[in-house]
């Protein structure tokens, strides 16, 4: 499932995938900018992955709950810039004995997300011109 990213204008990009599009960046300094920023969209794809399969062992134990909610928190690095380590708070509302709130967790840490961000994937970046 490739992304594609294109410039609007100035430093404000589309992402387009599937026919879904998300807007990032503003187009100069003096403009606001508009939606997430690009680490905020790595840390809402790690939290979203997880509800998912939260969800879903949720749903496969048939185990009554009202909601999920999911708070990421990350700590930085400056040198080189990146996101050292993240932190997801899962709050679920319902009660889960002792063996269901592991099984979850242990679902929790099967998303895709999660396992790319542990596996420390190969980047590779082609240039074309023209």
């Amino acid at each position: 499932m490739p992304v594609k990213i294109k410039q609007i204008e100035g430093h404000q990009f589309r992402a387009e995938s599937k026919g879904v599009e998300i807007i990032s960046g503003r187009i100069d300094e003096d403009s606001p900018y508009v939606g997430m920023n690009p680490g905020a969209l790595m840390a809402a794809a790690l939290g979203m992955c997880t509800a998912m399969h939260v969800e879903s062992y949720l749903k496969k134990e048939n185990i009554n709950y009202d909601g999920i909610e999911i708070t990421v928190k990350n700590a930085y690095e400056r040198n080189p810039p990146r996101a050292k380590e993240f932190t997801l708070d899962v709050k679920v509302g319902g009660d889960l004995t002792e063996d269901q709130k592991e099984g979850l967790l242990e679902e929790a840490n099967h998303c895709y997300v999660g396992n790319t961000l542990r596996g420390t994937p190969n980047i590779s970046v082609n240039l074309s011109l023209g």
